[in-house]
């Protein structure tokens, strides 16, 4: 086993980061089978991006999310010195562009630039009971991004539900997990695992849901009660239809596991704790003394697996989309088209969208024409005597339905013809998008190796001392982006 220091926790971090566990591998390979069409393209990129993410060492997914660290030592440990050499892991990786820094105060609005702030990362001890295992530390980490974590949720019983009255028992308890997989749809970068937790209070309910997400998909309940409840739920939430980035199909979750813990008789919580597919997990065991030997990697094991370009290949009519581009091209691209973009984009969230449509910011360069994506990547600096040596080494989609308030504002004071995000977006934004001439294009979320392959090149950098590295305005060149047109400039369309 490693040795507990601070640089065997940085290359723990990057295996987690950059390397889907192999139960979760197999599962998306298994679904890929049972699907067809748009479902069986997004669950190809999703292999693609998860085959490049582990063969270059890069982030699976640019958003590395809220760190929850699961501790269990000896009563005798440190607990100051774990947690030093934790935090020193943690900025070291954000330095060298493993994590993206996410550490916002919520009132200035400020990132730490680090990953370190008031309770970040976040740390959960328990302690070994027994003397055999005094010189042993074991970790656990959850790198939980904000696309899932915001379509967790905790709802009391009973409640009313698109499936009828949630009541206090066990079909209550499935309603209640249904209803908020139906509400996550393909916002939370679906297919999803689940950690549930029945019972508890608020704050013990959540930690045990996301507790629960460690267990391997495999992990069978020792709780037949709660086994028969796991398996309902998988089967029903599949039936609903939502699929893969919820373009439709067979495969909505890929896991799910329960737990209970006793509650008040006043108060009945069930909480759902909802991973993206790219759950990234993993644990460790680490010697609490000098000299423990190296944990030997464990390699993959070998499968055969498509060519990615014999997948565009088996795709018709997959469209050219070059940036900037007129109208009359957009509003040429029609619902379920498949587009390939090319050429200028810019990347644009909350803070931008916020900036521009009620502070009234200047963009520093016409976008009109070009296209936003909704993204906050991880970038690092590659020559820090050269401020424009910038790369971006992970950029997948954020959801988009955050900039629901502001984007249809921004398309009218931008003249973008194009938003690029997942989870599609609402009514607003389609009425803009009709009367402008302007597009929304789905890419595949957690793909964010995958659409890191396509940036050519950074052009140029904005706002980024104000609203830090994922909320600024990077300007760069993309070639053969792949994404699908789920909302157009037509009236009649969706």
């Amino acid at each position: 086993m490693n040795t507990f220091s601070a640089k065997n926790i940085c290359a723990f971090i990057q295996e987690i980061s950059t390397t889907l566990p192999e139960d979760i591998q197999k599962a998306l390979f298994q679904a890929k089978i049972c699907e067809e069409g748009i479902a069986k393209l997004s669950l190809s990129i999703m292999e693609e991006n998860m085959f490049f993410a582990s063969q270059k060492s890069i982030p699976l997914c640019q958003d590395t999310g809220f760190l929850t660290f699961f501790i269990t030592a000896p009563q005798t440990v440190s607990r100051k010195y774990i947690e030093n050499e934790i935090l020193k892991a943690v900025q070291k990786s954000t330095k060298e562009g493993i994590l993206r820094p996410n550490a916002v105060d919520p009132l200035s609005g400020k990132n730490s630039g680090n990953n370190i702030g008031k309770g970040f990362p976040k740390i959960i001890w328990d302690f070994y009971d027994c003397e055999e295992k005094k010189n042993e530390i074991h970790i656990s980490l959850i790198l939980k991004g904000g696309g899932s974590e915001n379509v967790s949720a905790q709802v009391s019983l009973p409640m009313e539900t698109d499936f009828g009255k949630a009541g206090r028992d066990q079909k209550g308890v499935i309603k209640a997990v249904l209803q908020i997989i139906k509400n996550a749809e393909g916002k939370g970068c679906a297919p999803g695992i689940i950690g549930v937790h029945i019972g508890g209070d608020r704050e013990s309910g959540s930690a045990f849901a996301k507790k629960n997400l460690l267990l391997p998909l495999s992990h069978e309940n020792p709780d037949k009660n709660l086994q028969e409840i796991e398996s309902e739920i998988l089967s029903k939430a599949n039936a609903l239809g939502i699929g893969p980035m919820g373009f439709g199909g067979k495969t909505t979750l890929l896991g799910v596991h329960c737990s209970t813990s006793h509650r008040l008789p006043a108060s009945f919580f069930v909480t759902v704790s909802y991973s993206c597919w790219a759950l990234r997990r993993g644990e460790a065991v680490f010697s609490l003394q000098e000299g423990g030997e190296e944990k030997k990697k464990k390699k993959a094991e070998e499968r055969a697996k498509e060519e990615f370009s014999d997948i565009l290949s088996q795709i018709q009519n997959i469209k050219i989309l070059s940036f900037p581009c007129s109208e009359l091209e957009i509003r040429n691209l029609k619902k379920g088209d498949i587009v390939m973009v090319q050429g200028d984009i810019f990347t644009g969230r909350d803070a931008l969208h916020e900036a521009v449509v009620e502070k009234n910011y200047t963009l520093p360069f016409s976008v009109a024409g070009k296209a936003v994506y909704h993204c906050g990547p991880i970038a690092i600096l590659e020559d820090e005597k050269n401020p424009s040596s910038w790369k971006i080494i992970s950029a997948g989609p954020t959801t988009s339905i955050r900039e629901e308030p502001y984007e249809a504002e921004f398309i009218a004071k931008t003249g973008v013809r194009a938003v690029i995000g997942k989870g599609g977006m609402g009514k607003k934004t389609k009425e803009a998008l009709v009367h402008y001439g302007a597009v929304y294009l789905h890419a595949i979320g957690g793909a964010a190796a995958f659409y890191a392959k396509t940036i050519e090149t950074v052009k140029s950098v904005y706002f980024l001392e104000e609203f830090g590295i994922p909320e600024a305005m990077w300007n760069i060149s993309v070639q053969n982006f792949l994404c699908v047109v789920t909302m157009d400039a037509r009236e009649d369309g969706e």
